[in-house]
Protein backbone atom coordinates (compact mmCIF):
# COMPACT_ATOMS: atom_id res chain seq x y z
CA UNK A 1 0.00 0.00 0.00
CA UNK A 2 7.65 0.00 0.46
CA UNK A 3 11.27 -1.36 1.54
CA UNK A 4 11.57 -1.30 5.80
CA UNK A 5 9.32 0.96 6.84
CA UNK A 6 9.48 0.12 10.39
CA UNK A 7 11.39 2.34 12.66
CA UNK A 8 13.81 1.09 15.13
CA UNK A 9 11.75 1.92 18.18
CA UNK A 10 8.70 -1.14 19.18
CA UNK A 11 5.76 0.52 17.66
CA UNK A 12 1.90 -0.99 16.49
CA UNK A 13 2.47 -2.60 13.03
CA UNK A 14 0.85 -0.97 10.13
CA UNK A 15 -1.67 -3.18 10.18
CA UNK A 16 -2.72 -1.80 13.85
CA UNK A 17 -2.73 1.67 12.30
CA UNK A 18 -5.20 0.67 9.59
CA UNK A 19 -7.80 -0.92 11.74
CA UNK A 20 -7.82 0.96 14.31
CA UNK A 21 -8.26 3.93 11.65
CA UNK A 22 -10.65 2.08 9.68
CA UNK A 23 -12.69 1.76 13.00
CA UNK A 24 -12.67 4.80 12.72
CA UNK A 25 -14.14 6.01 9.35
CA UNK A 26 -16.21 2.98 9.10
CA UNK A 27 -17.62 4.01 12.39
CA UNK A 28 -18.40 7.06 10.72
CA UNK A 29 -21.10 5.46 8.63
CA UNK A 30 -23.82 4.93 10.62
CA UNK A 31 -27.45 5.36 9.40
CA UNK A 32 -28.19 8.85 9.66
CA UNK A 33 -31.72 10.61 9.35
CA UNK A 34 -32.88 13.23 6.72
CA UNK A 35 -29.79 12.49 4.81
CA UNK A 36 -29.37 13.77 1.63
CA UNK A 37 -26.82 11.16 -0.64
CA UNK A 38 -24.48 12.81 -2.61
CA UNK A 39 -20.92 11.83 -2.05
CA UNK A 40 -18.04 14.38 -2.93
CA UNK A 41 -16.25 14.60 -6.05
CA UNK A 42 -13.70 16.30 -7.74
CA UNK A 43 -12.52 16.49 -11.78
CA UNK A 44 -10.05 17.38 -13.72
CA UNK A 45 -9.73 18.57 -17.15
CA UNK A 46 -7.43 19.25 -19.74
CA UNK A 47 -7.73 19.48 -23.46
CA UNK A 48 -8.48 15.91 -23.99
CA UNK A 49 -8.89 14.00 -20.66
CA UNK A 50 -11.24 14.17 -17.98
CA UNK A 51 -11.33 13.02 -14.47
CA UNK A 52 -13.97 12.16 -12.04
CA UNK A 53 -13.03 11.45 -8.17
CA UNK A 54 -14.58 10.50 -5.24
CA UNK A 55 -14.35 9.15 -2.11
CA UNK A 56 -15.31 5.44 -0.82
CA UNK A 57 -16.34 3.85 2.20
CA UNK A 58 -15.22 0.18 2.36
CA UNK A 59 -18.25 -1.24 4.60
CA UNK A 60 -21.44 0.17 4.74
CA UNK A 61 -25.22 -0.68 6.07
CA UNK A 62 -27.35 -2.24 3.14
CA UNK A 63 -29.71 0.29 3.33
CA UNK A 64 -27.46 3.59 3.19
CA UNK A 65 -28.11 5.88 -0.05
CA UNK A 66 -25.12 7.85 -1.11
CA UNK A 67 -25.28 7.87 -4.85
CA UNK A 68 -26.45 11.01 -7.17
CA UNK A 69 -27.35 11.95 -10.60
CA UNK A 70 -24.31 13.35 -11.18
CA UNK A 71 -22.17 10.27 -9.58
CA UNK A 72 -24.25 8.09 -12.13
CA UNK A 73 -23.92 10.48 -14.94
CA UNK A 74 -20.14 10.64 -14.41
CA UNK A 75 -19.76 6.96 -14.43
CA UNK A 76 -21.91 6.71 -17.43
CA UNK A 77 -19.51 9.03 -19.07
CA UNK A 78 -16.03 7.55 -18.23
CA UNK A 79 -14.89 4.31 -20.00
CA UNK A 80 -12.49 3.29 -17.39
CA UNK A 81 -13.05 3.08 -13.06
CA UNK A 82 -9.51 3.05 -11.06
CA UNK A 83 -9.80 1.63 -7.08
CA UNK A 84 -7.33 1.50 -4.68
CA UNK A 85 -7.04 -1.92 -6.17
CA UNK A 86 -9.01 -3.91 -9.19
CA UNK A 87 -11.84 -6.21 -8.17
CA UNK A 88 -14.98 -7.36 -8.90
CA UNK A 89 -18.09 -6.52 -7.65
CA UNK A 90 -18.79 -10.21 -6.34
CA UNK A 91 -17.25 -10.13 -2.82
CA UNK A 92 -16.44 -13.67 -3.27
CA UNK A 93 -15.03 -13.78 -6.28
CA UNK A 94 -12.70 -10.79 -5.14
CA UNK A 95 -12.13 -13.30 -2.19
CA UNK A 96 -11.05 -16.06 -4.45
CA UNK A 97 -8.55 -13.68 -6.25
CA UNK A 98 -7.09 -12.55 -2.82
CA UNK A 99 -7.03 -16.19 -0.95
CA UNK A 100 -3.26 -17.18 -2.71
CA UNK A 101 -1.56 -13.83 -1.86
CA UNK A 102 -3.41 -13.60 1.49
CA UNK A 103 -2.58 -17.40 2.19
CA UNK A 104 1.58 -16.05 1.34
CA UNK A 105 1.54 -13.13 3.95
CA UNK A 106 -1.00 -14.99 6.89
CA UNK A 107 -0.29 -18.23 7.50
CA UNK A 108 2.11 -18.56 10.45
CA UNK A 109 4.78 -21.26 11.85
CA UNK A 110 3.00 -21.45 15.09
CA UNK A 111 -0.85 -21.41 16.37
CA UNK A 112 -1.81 -17.74 17.76
CA UNK A 113 -3.04 -19.81 20.91
CA UNK A 114 0.63 -20.52 21.67
CA UNK A 115 1.59 -16.39 21.63
CA UNK A 116 -1.47 -15.87 23.92
CA UNK A 117 -2.34 -16.33 27.19
CA UNK A 118 -5.89 -17.59 28.17
CA UNK A 119 -7.52 -14.15 28.54
CA UNK A 120 -6.66 -12.77 26.02
CA UNK A 121 -7.50 -15.79 23.51
CA UNK A 122 -10.38 -15.65 25.18
CA UNK A 123 -11.23 -12.05 24.61
CA UNK A 124 -9.98 -12.69 20.84
CA UNK A 125 -12.64 -15.26 20.31
CA UNK A 126 -15.62 -13.37 22.03
CA UNK A 127 -14.85 -10.24 19.68
CA UNK A 128 -14.78 -12.80 16.92
CA UNK A 129 -17.74 -14.19 18.08
CA UNK A 130 -20.26 -10.97 17.91
CA UNK A 131 -19.81 -10.67 14.94
CA UNK A 132 -21.48 -12.35 11.95
CA UNK A 133 -18.41 -14.17 11.14
CA UNK A 134 -18.95 -17.69 10.19
CA UNK A 135 -18.64 -20.45 13.61
CA UNK A 136 -15.53 -21.71 12.26
CA UNK A 137 -13.67 -17.95 11.94
CA UNK A 138 -11.67 -18.50 15.19
CA UNK A 139 -10.15 -22.19 14.29
CA UNK A 140 -8.94 -20.04 11.10
CA UNK A 141 -7.72 -17.09 12.50
CA UNK A 142 -5.52 -19.86 15.02
CA UNK A 143 -3.66 -20.58 11.94
CA UNK A 144 -3.02 -17.32 11.18
CA UNK A 145 -0.04 -14.22 11.80
CA UNK A 146 -1.30 -12.05 14.59
CA UNK A 147 -1.71 -9.17 11.95
CA UNK A 148 -4.78 -10.79 10.10
CA UNK A 149 -6.68 -11.05 13.94
CA UNK A 150 -5.67 -7.62 14.42
CA UNK A 151 -7.62 -6.15 11.41
CA UNK A 152 -10.15 -8.68 12.23
CA UNK A 153 -10.89 -7.56 15.42
CA UNK A 154 -10.91 -3.72 14.40
CA UNK A 155 -13.39 -4.50 11.68
CA UNK A 156 -15.71 -7.42 13.33
CA UNK A 157 -17.73 -4.91 15.60
CA UNK A 158 -18.81 -3.16 12.83
CA UNK A 159 -19.36 -6.11 11.27
CA UNK A 160 -21.69 -7.12 13.89
CA UNK A 161 -23.76 -4.01 13.65
CA UNK A 162 -24.41 -4.14 10.16
CA UNK A 163 -22.06 -2.99 8.17
CA UNK A 164 -21.35 -5.35 5.26
CA UNK A 165 -18.20 -4.80 2.41
CA UNK A 166 -20.46 -6.14 -0.33
CA UNK A 167 -22.68 -2.86 0.62
CA UNK A 168 -19.73 -0.73 0.06
CA UNK A 169 -19.52 2.27 -2.04
CA UNK A 170 -16.34 0.51 -4.24
CA UNK A 171 -18.45 -2.49 -4.61
CA UNK A 172 -20.91 -0.66 -5.65
CA UNK A 173 -19.29 1.69 -8.52
CA UNK A 174 -17.33 -1.34 -9.33
CA UNK A 175 -20.56 -3.27 -10.48
CA UNK A 176 -22.10 0.50 -12.10
CA UNK A 177 -18.80 0.07 -13.86
CA UNK A 178 -19.30 -3.84 -14.81
CA UNK A 179 -22.86 -3.22 -16.10
CA UNK A 180 -21.32 -0.68 -18.41
CA UNK A 181 -18.74 -2.51 -19.66
CA UNK A 182 -16.31 -0.29 -18.42
CA UNK A 183 -12.50 -1.42 -17.55
CA UNK A 184 -11.82 -1.87 -14.02
CA UNK A 185 -8.10 -0.63 -12.98
CA UNK A 186 -6.31 -0.01 -9.96
CA UNK A 187 -3.59 1.92 -8.36
CA UNK A 188 -2.22 -0.82 -6.51
CA UNK A 189 -1.84 -4.46 -6.91
CA UNK A 190 -3.84 -6.67 -3.95
CA UNK A 191 0.10 -8.04 -2.71
CA UNK A 192 1.08 -4.36 -2.53
CA UNK A 193 -1.67 -3.69 0.37
CA UNK A 194 -1.47 -7.17 2.10
CA UNK A 195 2.02 -6.48 2.12
CA UNK A 196 1.52 -3.16 3.78
CA UNK A 197 -0.97 -4.71 6.71
CA UNK A 198 1.49 -7.68 7.10
CA UNK A 199 4.51 -5.57 7.60
CA UNK A 200 6.14 -5.56 10.98
CA UNK A 201 8.52 -8.18 13.17
CA UNK A 202 6.22 -10.95 14.62
CA UNK A 203 6.33 -8.74 17.87
CA UNK A 204 5.29 -5.97 16.59
CA UNK A 205 2.29 -7.48 15.38
CA UNK A 206 1.86 -9.14 18.90
CA UNK A 207 1.77 -6.08 20.46
CA UNK A 208 -0.67 -4.20 18.05
CA UNK A 209 -3.22 -7.57 18.46
CA UNK A 210 -2.74 -6.87 22.27
CA UNK A 211 -3.46 -3.22 21.83
CA UNK A 212 -6.11 -4.27 19.50
CA UNK A 213 -8.07 -6.26 22.36
CA UNK A 214 -7.84 -3.80 25.00
CA UNK A 215 -10.40 -1.74 22.93
CA UNK A 216 -13.71 -1.48 24.79
CA UNK A 217 -17.53 -1.45 23.41
CA UNK A 218 -18.09 1.54 25.06
CA UNK A 219 -14.76 3.65 23.02
CA UNK A 220 -16.31 2.26 19.77
CA UNK A 221 -19.92 3.13 20.43
CA UNK A 222 -18.62 6.75 21.26
CA UNK A 223 -16.46 6.53 18.08
CA UNK A 224 -19.71 5.52 15.97
CA UNK A 225 -21.40 8.60 17.68
CA UNK A 226 -19.17 11.05 16.87
CA UNK A 227 -18.93 8.91 13.04
CA UNK A 228 -22.31 9.67 12.51
CA UNK A 229 -21.84 13.50 12.20
CA UNK A 230 -19.10 13.27 10.01
CA UNK A 231 -20.53 10.59 7.62
CA UNK A 232 -23.65 12.39 7.31
CA UNK A 233 -21.52 15.72 6.59
CA UNK A 234 -19.73 13.79 4.02
CA UNK A 235 -22.55 12.69 2.10
CA UNK A 236 -24.00 15.91 1.73
CA UNK A 237 -20.27 17.61 0.70
CA UNK A 238 -19.08 18.58 3.61
CA UNK A 239 -15.28 17.79 3.63
CA UNK A 240 -14.34 19.98 6.79
CA UNK A 241 -16.43 18.00 9.00
CA UNK A 242 -15.12 14.46 7.75
CA UNK A 243 -11.30 15.79 7.59
CA UNK A 244 -11.87 16.77 11.43
CA UNK A 245 -13.00 13.73 12.30
CA UNK A 246 -10.41 11.76 10.64
CA UNK A 247 -7.72 13.84 12.24
CA UNK A 248 -8.38 13.39 15.69
CA UNK A 249 -8.50 9.82 15.02
CA UNK A 250 -5.36 9.92 13.16
CA UNK A 251 -3.53 12.35 15.94
CA UNK A 252 -4.26 9.66 18.79
CA UNK A 253 -0.76 9.59 20.65
CA UNK A 254 -0.98 5.36 19.70
CA UNK A 255 -1.21 6.10 15.66
CA UNK A 256 1.28 9.05 15.93
CA UNK A 257 4.44 7.47 14.50
CA UNK A 258 4.68 9.48 11.22
CA UNK A 259 6.80 7.14 8.85
CA UNK A 260 3.89 4.32 9.52
CA UNK A 261 1.75 7.05 9.01
CA UNK A 262 3.56 8.07 5.83
CA UNK A 263 3.22 4.55 4.50
CA UNK A 264 -0.01 4.19 5.29
CA UNK A 265 -1.70 7.59 3.76
CA UNK A 266 0.90 10.58 2.18
CA UNK A 267 2.96 7.88 0.38
CA UNK A 268 0.51 6.03 -1.11
CA UNK A 269 -1.28 9.45 -1.94
CA UNK A 270 1.75 10.58 -4.03
CA UNK A 271 2.26 7.48 -5.61
CA UNK A 272 -1.59 7.90 -7.32
CA UNK A 273 -0.89 11.45 -8.11
CA UNK A 274 1.97 10.07 -10.36
CA UNK A 275 -0.35 7.62 -11.95
CA UNK A 276 -3.17 10.35 -12.71
CA UNK A 277 -0.29 12.47 -14.14
CA UNK A 278 0.77 10.06 -16.64
CA UNK A 279 -3.50 9.33 -16.89
CA UNK A 280 -3.61 12.97 -18.13
CA UNK A 281 -0.99 12.88 -20.65
CA UNK A 282 -3.42 9.97 -22.41
CA UNK A 283 -6.86 10.75 -23.24
CA UNK A 284 -10.52 9.97 -22.29
CA UNK A 285 -13.01 9.89 -19.44
CA UNK A 286 -11.97 8.06 -16.11
CA UNK A 287 -13.11 7.52 -12.92
CA UNK A 288 -11.34 7.46 -9.91
CA UNK A 289 -13.21 5.59 -6.70
CA UNK A 290 -10.60 5.31 -3.68
CA UNK A 291 -10.61 5.44 0.04
CA UNK A 292 -12.22 8.63 1.71
CA UNK A 293 -9.62 9.53 4.51
CA UNK A 294 -7.29 9.53 0.91
CA UNK A 295 -9.01 12.98 -0.25
CA UNK A 296 -8.86 14.83 3.26
CA UNK A 297 -6.59 16.91 4.94
CA UNK A 298 -2.85 18.18 3.90
CA UNK A 299 -1.83 15.62 2.82
CA UNK A 300 -4.26 14.58 0.10
CA UNK A 301 -4.45 13.41 -3.30
CA UNK A 302 -5.68 17.05 -4.69
CA UNK A 303 -2.90 18.20 -2.28
CA UNK A 304 0.04 15.98 -4.01
CA UNK A 305 -1.37 16.62 -7.17
CA UNK A 306 -1.40 20.71 -7.09
CA UNK A 307 2.28 19.91 -5.62
CA UNK A 308 2.89 18.66 -10.08
CA UNK A 309 0.76 22.09 -10.76
CA UNK A 310 -2.56 20.00 -11.39
CA UNK A 311 -5.85 21.71 -10.34
CA UNK A 312 -8.68 19.39 -9.00
CA UNK A 313 -12.25 21.40 -8.43
CA UNK A 314 -15.23 20.32 -6.88
CA UNK A 315 -17.55 18.56 -9.72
Amino acid sequence: MKGDIMPVIRIRPLVTLFASAATAVFAAIAPASAQAPGLPMWVIKDADSTIYITGTVHMLPASLKWDSEKLTKAMKDSTELWLEVPMSSDPMKSAMAMAPTLMKYAIASKPLSSLLTPEEKATLDAKIRKSELPPETPMVVNIMKPWYATLLVGLSPLMSAGFDPAAGIDVKIAKMAEDDGDAIKGFETMEEQIKLLASGTDEEQLEGLREALKQTDAKIEEATKKGEVAFTAWANGDLDTLAAYFSDALNDPALADSTAMDALLKNRNENWAGQIETMLKGSGTHFIAVGAGHLVGPDSVQERLKLRGISTSRY
